[in-house]
C-alpha cells in the first residue's frame, strides 16, 4: 500500500529568493536616489554660483573686461566658490541683447558652470558619475523702472567755433559731437519705459519755430526753451536734436527751469524725473524781461546753481556736463562807479565749471575738457541713470 506520494516540486525557498532580488533592486535603487539627490544639491549650488558671477559681471558692463574680472571674481574660482564641489568648470562670455536698452557695446553677461559628481552607490549599476551644468545670463542697463528725462542741450555759437574762435562752419565739430552724445544717449534709454524731452539755450527764436531751429533773443521766462516735450518717440527726438542750429549767448537759468516745468506738466506721476543738462561755457546774460539787478542777469551762473537746487529740492536728478568749458570766468551785469549796469565778473566770482559742477546732483557733474566725442559721455550718464537695473535674463 502506498502511504504516500513522491512530490516532483517543492515550492519552499521561492518566496525568500524573491524577497532577495527585491531588496537588491530596491536598494539599487535608493542608491540610485541618494546619488541623484547629490547630484541635484550640486547643480542647485552651481546655480546659486552662476548666478551671482552673472549678476556681478553685469555691474561691469559695458566694459568687457571689468564685466569678465567681476564675473569670475564671484563665481566658482570666487567668493562664490559652491561648497563642496571640485573641478568646477567655468565659462564667461558678453554679448549683446537686442531685447535690453541699448548695446556700448554688450549689455549681458553669460557665465557657465559644470561640474562631474562622483557616485556612491550607483556604481554597483555601473554609474560612476554624474555631470551637471547650470547657466545663468545678465544683462545692464535693463530698466524695469521708467523715467521721465529732459535732455536740455547748451547750443550757443561757440558750439560752432575752434578752440581759437575761429568760425568752424560747416562742420561745426562741437555740435556734431553733442548731436552724437545725445543720439548715444538715446541708442541705451528704452522707448517703453523712459520719457524723454529736449530743450535748448538759446531758445527757439518764437513759440512756433520749426526745423531749423533757429536762436532767439533771451526775452523772458516763457520763452521757448522746450523743443521737444516728454515722449516716448525717439525719432521726433533725433530729428529736433539735428535740426538744431548752434548760435546766441549762455544763460542757464531758464533753460532748467522750463525743462523742470516740462517734468512737472508732462511727467507720469510717480515716475522719478531727470535732467541731462551739457554746456560748453559760462552764462554771461538773461532775460531781458528781469530787471538789471535780478540775479538773472547780474549772477547768471549762481542762479543757475540756485534753480538747480530748486529742482533738486522737488526730488528731480541734475546731470551736468562740462564740454570743453577750461577756465572761463561767468560775466553778468555789474552797476559801476556812475550807477550804471555795465558787463564784467560775475561777484562773487565764478567759473563755468564750478557753475556746472554746482548745478548737479552731488557725484552727478561730468567733464570732457577737450572738443571730442561725446557719446562715450552721454553713454556713462546713460549707465549712471539705469545702474541697480541689472538683472537676471535666462
Amino acid at each position: 500500500m502506498i502511504r504516500g506520494r513522491l512530490k516532483l516540486r517543492d515550492d519552499r525557498g521561492q518566496s525568500l529568493v524573491l524577497v532577495v532580488l527585491f531588496l537588491v533592486v530596491l536598494l539599487g535603487i535608493s542608491a540610485l536616489v541618494l546619488d541623484v539627490g547629490h547630484a541635484y544639491l550640486v547643480q542647485r549650488r552651481l546655480q546659486a554660483s552662476t548666478d551671482a558671477a552673472a549678476l556681478a559681471g553685469a555691474d561691469g558692463l559695458p566694459t568687457v573686461a571689468a564685466a569678465t574680472a567681476l564675473a569670475n571674481q564671484y563665481g566658482a574660482g570666487g567668493s562664490n566658490a559652491p561648497i563642496g564641489v571640485d573641478g568646477v568648470q567655468m565659462s564667461v562670455s558678453t554679448s549683446c541683447i537686442t531685447t535690453a536698452p541699448g548695446c556700448a557695446p554688450v549689455n549681458a553677461v553669460s557665465v557657465t558652470e559644470s561640474a562631474s559628481v562622483p557616485t556612491i552607490f550607483a556604481k554597483v549599476l555601473g554609474i560612476n558619475s554624474f555631470t551637471v551644468h547650470a547657466s545663468a545670463t545678465a544683462c545692464s542697463p535693463c530698466a524695469s523702472r521708467p523715467l521721465d528725462i529732459m535732455l536740455v542741450l547748451d547750443r550757443t555759437g561757440s558750439m560752432c567755433t575752434t578752440d581759437t574762435g575761429a568760425d568752424d562752419h560747416p562742420q561745426c565739430t562741437d555740435m556734431a559731437n553733442a548731436r552724437d552724445g545725445l543720439e548715444a544717449f538715446l541708442g541705451i534709454m528704452d522707448p517703453s519705459l523712459d520719457h524723454i524731452g529736449f530743450a535748448v539755450l538759446p531758445p527757439a527764436a518764437s513759440q512756433t519755430d520749426a526745423c531749423p531751429y533757429t536762436a532767439g533773443p533771451y526775452t523772458s521766462p516763457n520763452d521757448n526753451y522746450v523743443l521737444v516735450p516728454l515722449t516716448s518717440n525717439y525719432a521726433s527726438l533725433t530729428t529736433a536734436i539735428n535740426c538744431v542750429q548752434p548760435a546766441g549767448t549762455t544763460s542757464y537759468a531758464n533753460a532748467l527751469e522750463s525743462a523742470q516745468a516740462e517734468l512737472v506738466k508732462d511727467g507720469r506721476p510717480g515716475v522719478q524725473k531727470v535732467i541731462v543738462f551739457m554746456s560748453d561755457g559760462a552764462a554771461n546774460t538773461g532775460p531781458t524781461s528781469y530787471p538789471q539787478s535780478s540775479p538773472y542777469r547780474a549772477t547768471p551762473c549762481h542762479q543757475g546753481i540756485a534753480s538747480s537746487q530748486a529742482i533738486q529740492a522737488a526730488g528731480t536728478i541734475v546731470y551736468s556736463i562740462g564740454y570743453d568749458v577750461g577756465h572761463a570766468a561767468c560775466e553778468g551785469l555789474n552797476k559801476n562807479a556812475q550807477g550804471k549796469y555795465v558787463q564784467g565778473a560775475e561777484q562773487p566770482a565764478i567759473t563755468a565749471e564750478q557753475a556746472l559742477q554746482g548745478i548737479a546732483t552731488s557725484g552727478d557733474y561730468y567733464s570732457q575738457p577737450t572738443p571730442a566725442d561725446m557719446a562715450p559721455i552721454f553713454s556713462k550718464i546713460a549707465d549712471d541713470i539705469l545702474s541697480g537695473t541689472s538683472r537676471l535674463i535666462d
